[in-house]
């Protein structure tokens, strides 16, 4: 399920836009906005933006103005994603985060990388970039990434860092 809503708060205002093509005009524009995802009644994800665009023809939509999405595991509080502009993949409802993501889970872990995919059907998380992670007990970077999305089960590839015992 797909939902989307207006939030008040601070608005942006739309830009002016120079149409070159009926292709970069999107089918759907909106400002300041919450999007629910769900199945089965169960919230998986609540992402919020700047501004999104709905692309039908192309299958995506394009967020930009400050990605935020808020993940639960069985309808619970898990983590939040952030970054500066998104995609979502219409058909799979997958969310790509671009530009100073940052996931910081419930027990304070803390993922930093510049793009990140959490895969809707499993609800996992990865990202073939460069990834800093910091927890209670360790600080670990390396190239290529994947976790659960609360962050508890991660491996990261390419990895160096410290653990402290």
């Amino acid at each position: 399920m797909f939902s989307a809503e207006g939030c008040s708060g601070d608005k942006i205002e739309p830009p002016k836009i120079n149409i070159t093509s009926a292709d970069s005009i999107p089918s759907q524009e909106s400002y300041n906005t919450t999007v629910t995802f769900s199945d089965s009644g169960k919230v998986k994800a609540i992402l919020t933006a700047g501004r999104i665009r709905i692309f039908t023809k192309f299958n995506y939509t394009l967020i930009d103005s400050n990605a935020k999405v808020d993940f639960y595991k069985e309808g619970v509080y898990s983590s939040t994603l952030t970054g500066r502009r998104g995609k979502i993949f219409d058909g799979t409802k997958d969310v790509e985060v671009y530009d100073d993501v940052k996931l910081v889970s419930t027990d304070g872990s803390v993922l930093t990388t510049n793009k990140l995919l959490w895969v809707n059907k499993t609800q996992r998380i990865r990202s073939d970039e460069f990834v800093h992670i910091t927890t209670k007990s360790e600080d670990i970077q390396g190239y290529g990434f994947e976790a659960d999305q609360n962050l508890k089960n991660y491996v990261i590839y390419k990895v160096s860092g410290e653990i402290q015992k």
